[in-house]
């Protein structure tokens, strides 16, 4: 059986989330685990603001920065965390989103002791600019899960055995994934409690970018 260095591995991927990122970092240093140990893994992909040195400044000792040399795009950068991931568990955040202090513990539970469940993940809250909860969304179906990729605790061998995210993919990286997951048998678990706050303004990718051409190229 593989060894893991770190229990589970929260991958942060960013591009330019200068003024969301503090909030996004600590909200994953700040988790409360018993007995678990974990790694805060920040992509940043080639980001022309302050991003970096903002993270840099944060000194947390589990926290690592790796900067793409140009933009390569959300599946080339959830990949590569991936591949650099320490954890037996594996888990995305965006840099404008945040997490409850108690997400990690409650999926790490579910993941310890039911060793046929491949992935588990909650509910999630829209909130606005102050962090203040707007609107409760629930991913209580299949569809309206692989819409929401990040705040899903993965099996890091799992991922590793279906190929990983499709690195081509610059949107829906999250739909395709689950959906190869799904095809090859393995398990989900639904936790109905929104551990995961996403941030809604105007400059969120899937307002900004259409996915419907992305949604028929992986069908």
């Amino acid at each position: 059986m593989k060894k893991y260095d770190v229990d589970i591995t929260i991958a942060i991927l960013n591009y330019n989330r200068q003024n969301f990122l503090d909030r996004s970092v600590r909200s994953c240093g700040d988790q409360v685990l018993f007995n678990k140990r974990y790694e805060i893994l920040v992509i940043d992909d080639s980001s022309i603001d302050r991003s970096v040195k903002k993270i840099k400044s944060l000194n947390l000792s589990n926290l690592k920065v790796i900067k793409n040399k140009k933009n390569m795009g959300i599946g080339y950068s959830s990949n590569l965390a991936l591949k650099n991931s320490k954890g037996k568990y594996f888990i995305r955040v965006d840099s404008d989103d945040f997490l409850n202090k108690y997400a990690l513990n409650d999926m790490t539970k579910i993941l310890d002791y039911n060793k046929n469940i491949a992935m588990v993940y909650g509910d999630h809250f829209k909130v606005d600019e102050n962090g203040l909860k707007e609107k409760l969304v629930k991913l209580n179906s299949l569809n309206k899960l692989k819409n929401h990729g990040a705040g899903i605790m993965f099996r890091t061998n799992v991922l590793k055995k279906i190929g990983g995210y499709n690195t081509k993919l610059r949107q829906c990286e999250d739909y395709d994934l689950i959906t190869r997951i799904i095809k090859q048998g393995y398990d989900k678990y639904y936790l109905p409690i929104p551990y995961y706050r996403y941030y809604m303004h105007g400059s969120n990718i899937t307002s900004v970018d259409d996915r419907s051409k992305y949604y028929k190229l992986i069908k």
